[in-house]
């Protein structure tokens, strides 16, 4: 153990070197002054050299494209490793550490930056003549291609002959006026033959040469006029240019990437820190438990032998103390009794004795309680069964796996576990239900991303190899989903037709859709009339067709076996108006009456699927910084109060960026630290509760963000839930003293009621009709009141709905409380009267501190996980 803590030390302070080098390294990139990356500080003037950082003398230019002084890269050359004069001799760039090869020729192998050294500033010449031509006359303009100043016939020439019809002549005068700088090129001499001008371009040899070289050292080959190459040649140039700059953008967006992978990755280690962290809570809870069974056991062993030692200690003393009796008698009847007596007593003595003599107390024997226990197994275990990390390479070899779910045909769900496509076995549907642990460490990565990808990365890494489904029995069929029920139809047909001799199989029936979620489903939709014709196309949702007659008795045999189905046209599993009796403790449910009713959990939880996920800790447009609170807008946008970025953000329900509006500050028209956003249903006007100068402030912005009028709320101290009502008056409600404000659109204060005699924490309120449903974080349920303020009931209870943080109601009337109590989104559904329904929970992603429900149309549940930075929005099992 100490050889490994040592190891984690060493590794530990390696990683902490390579981190410090690593900001070294950033520190050293940028500028003490103005924190700019030095590259960028040396090339902000170029025409002071990068190593001296004074003005160029004659400036060499290096194959890296960088310019510095000849002196300078002398020095440089000259203070290098190895002989300055080797024919491996190089210079490596200051700036850039590009190595470039010198050789035996030293910097004349360098050429000079001619930019730099032919070039004069005439400004402030008053009279300029004619570079282009040999008249030598006034100079009335400049042409930026060719830099030559132009007299008045060559400036007619540039504007009509072809050969000039690329360049750009700018006229003298409106250069001075826009302080443009006048420059003069000297022209090009040659390098081996002083004098002479450069004014053919080699070729064969890719070089510039002069009348003499041409003749010389370039005889033979073919030399054309440098005119005649600039267009060939600038189009070659422009060209790379183009490409370079498209390039440059495409490492831009690259090292964007970078960044953002950055970032996620530090989300992603502080997800797995936490995950190692919950782990090891949860495996020392489970150690704690096998403790206490352990002791428990341990003395329930020890007790049961004490009373057996017990007993056969006092079945020794009594054995002793009858022999002991028996002896004593019979010494005094030697002693003192005639021999007459003796005789008369003597059969019964020695029956006594013989009895007593022949008796012995059965025993046991030897009693021992040890426990054992393999640490060194234990040890292994634990390191195999902890958890492991799951990274780049893992996915992309899970992604080549030919194991694969068409994401359009999800998994059948049975009692709340996922099961993989059907095996078609003897004619029947048997569905292959996987109860495989899920892998705590990988739960995060493995369910990040699309409704698709979800499914997929869950059947890969957490079940085994899915079983193939026979392609020509999903003919006639839109989804898996609706295949699975129409053979769960024909398997209960089979069932009931073989109920008289029944046989061996594998699973029953009864047992595996009894209290299900897909047992209701199937219920449900008989009941709301479907007939073998109907089929209901609805994305993800469950699809159901009738396929005989058979399947339909099922599903009235399944109707009249379960007493909690509803005719409700609600997207939830609903029960009827009228008040059924629990199925299993035939008690009827609370009417919420009681001040903490206790509602019986008769539904397993069922599982809800991510169908989007977006968001993350930034400033960046969809990125987040601690939302406390969105809504639902006119066509169900998703609109977040961003709270730490101080902006409200409007997306679509598919996670797309619309737009946003907001900038920090506290004046009017400003947000700071934004809380609570609403909308008002008649106009689109967005309310948003903020602080401001004060602790709480509200304003009123138009549909596309532009600031109304501010509304005081002084009276308010931390607005909990925010709603707006038919009547367009806004509800607060405050959470340190528990009351309820209805505030005009005017601002006025309408009225307000107190509730803190029936609430401890206040953290979400909705509104249905003329009640007001407000979420007790502390107390655990929801109490219901008037618009007038009277209380009328309780909905939830402890263990149920936890620390309650989201409330929506659907158009039927059913109530949606969601909590993120153990870091998982739960979700309770209820009628008004406070009977529970069914529940949903989200087991695929680890969130902490939701805030808000909302559910949409199609009945998916949006919420928003505050300390992950994102937005939630997830499948239900609805039936529309």
């Amino acid at each position: 153990m100490g050889t490994n803590i040592e190891e984690s030390n060493s590794e530990s302070k390696d990683f902490i070197a390579i981190t410090e080098e690593f900001d070294d390294m950033n520190e050293n990139m940028f500028d003490s002054v103005d924190k700019k990356p030095l590259g960028d500080a040396l090339l902000a003037d170029p025409d002071n050299c990068g190593m001296c950082g004074g003005p160029l003398v004659i400036p060499r230019m290096l194959h890296c494209l960088h310019v510095f002084c000849q002196e300078c890269l002398d020095k440089k050359l000259v203070n290098s490793a190895g002989d300055a004069g080797a024919v491996d001799a190089s210079l490596v760039c200051p700036t850039c550490s590009h190595v470039t090869m010198v050789g035996t020729k030293k910097l004349a192998v360098l050429p000079l930056d001619v930019t730099k050294t032919n070039i004069s500033d005439v400004s402030n010449s008053s009279n300029l003549h004619c570079t282009s031509c040999t008249a030598k006359e006034v100079a009335k303009s400049r042409c930026s291609t060719c830099h030559n100043l132009l007299c008045n016939n060559c400036d007619t020439a540039h504007h009509y002959m072809r050969c000039f019809e690329s360049h750009k002549v700018v006229a003298l005068d409106d250069m001075r006026k826009d302080g443009t700088k006048i420059t003069v090129h000297k022209p090009l001499e040659c390098d081996m033959h002083p004098g002479e001008n450069i004014i053919y371009n080699c070729t064969v040899c890719s070089i510039t040469v002069c009348a003499e070289c041409s003749k010389t050292d370039h005889k033979g080959h073919q030399c054309e006029g440098i005119l005649d190459s600039e267009t060939r040649v600038r189009q070659e140039m422009e060209s790379l240019l183009v490409k370079n700059q498209e390039k440059i953008e495409l490492l831009r967006k690259a090292s964007a990437s970078v960044n953002n992978n950055m970032e996620e990755l530090s989300q992603q280690r502080t997800n797995a820190r936490d995950l190692i962290k919950e782990s090891y809570q949860s495996y020392k809870a489970v150690l704690e438990k096998c403790r206490d069974a352990a002791l428990e056991d341990l003395n329930k062993l020890y007790h049961d032998r004490e009373l057996k030692i017990m007993k056969e200690t006092h079945e020794l003393e009594k054995t002793i103390d009858n022999m002991v009796d028996a002896c004593k008698y019979t010494s005094q009847l030697l002693e003192n009794a005639t021999v007459p007596e003796m005789m008369y007593l003597r059969k019964i003595v020695i029956s006594r004795m013989l009895a007593l003599n022949a008796k012995s107390p059965k025993m046991e024997g030897y009693y021992s309680i040890e426990f054992k226990s393999d640490f060194s197994e234990f040890e292994q275990v634990t390191k195999d069964q902890f958890g492991r990390f799951v990274t780049e390479s893992d996915i992309s070899s899970t992604a080549s796996s030919p194991v694969s779910i068409r994401p359009e045909l999800p998994p059948l769900n049975i009692n709340g576990v996922t099961t993989t496509p059907t095996i078609i076995t003897n004619g029947c549907s048997i569905p292959s239900v996987t109860n495989s642990p899920i892998s705590l460490a990988s739960m995060q990565s493995s369910f990040d991303g699309d409704l698709s990808n979800n499914l997929q990365n869950f059947s890969i890494t957490q079940s085994p190899p899915l079983p193939n489904v026979n392609s020509t029995a999903l003919q006639g069929f839109s989804s898996i989903a609706e295949y699975n029920l129409a053979q769960l139809a024909t398997l209960a047909e089979t069932t009931n037709s073989a109920a008289t001799s029944p046989s061996p199989g594998p699973f029953n029936l009864v047992d595996l859709l009894n209290n299900d979620t897909a047992y209701k489903n199937l219920a449900s939709l008989a009941k709301l009339g479907l007939t073998a014709s109907d089929a209901i196309p609805n994305g993800n949702n469950i699809l159901v067709r009738s396929t005989s007659a058979a399947s339909l008795n099922l599903t009235n045999n399944l109707i009249n076996g379960f007493s909690g189905v509803s005719t409700s046209t609600s997207p939830l599993l609903s029960t009827p108006d009228d008040i059924i009796p629990d199925p299993l403790t035939n008690i009827l449910p609370s009417t919420g009456t009681n001040s903490n009713p206790s509602v019986p959990r008769t539904n397993k939880v069922s599982p809800m699927q991510i169908r989007c996920k977006f968001g993350q800790l930034g400033p960046s447009k969809g990125q987040f910084n601690s939302p406390h609170g969105f809504c639902l807008g006119l066509e169900e946008d998703i609109i977040v109060a961003d709270t730490n970025n101080h902006r409200i953000q409007i997306f679509e329900k598919t996670g797309t960026f619309k737009f946003q509006f907001g900038i920090p500050g506290k004046e009017e028209g400003q947000l700071w630290y934004p809380r609570k956003v609403a909308i008002m249903r008649s106009t689109g006007k967005y309310v948003v509760c903020d602080r401001g100068n004060e602790r709480s402030r509200m304003q009123i912005f138009t549909k596309n963000g532009h600031f109304l009028k501010k509304i005081a709320i002084r009276y308010i101290d931390i607005v909990a839930g925010l709603a707006v009502t038919s009547h367009s008056e806004i509800v607060a409600v405050d959470s340190v003293s528990p009351t309820v404000f209805i505030i005009g659109e005017s601002g006025d204060l309408v009225r307000w009621f107190d509730c803190s005699d029936y609430m401890r924490e206040p953290s979400d309120i909705a509104i249905h009709g003329k009640e007001f449903y407000v979420c007790d974080f502390k107390g655990h349920n929801v109490v219901v009141f008037s618009e007038d303020g009277h209380y009328l009931r309780r909905i939830g209870c402890e263990n149920l709905t936890n620390f309650p943080n989201g409330i929506d109601i659907s158009d039927a009337g059913d109530v949606l409380i969601g909590d993120s109590h153990g870091n998982r989104f739960h979700v309770a559904v209820f009628n008004r009267d406070g009977s529970l329904i069914s529940e949903f929970e989200c087991p695929y992603v680890k969130v902490s501190r939701c805030c808000g429900l909302k559910i949409t149309s199609e009945g998916y549940v949006v919420t928003l996980a505050k300390n992950n930075h994102h937005v939630l929005v997830l499948n239900t099992l609805y039936i529309l």
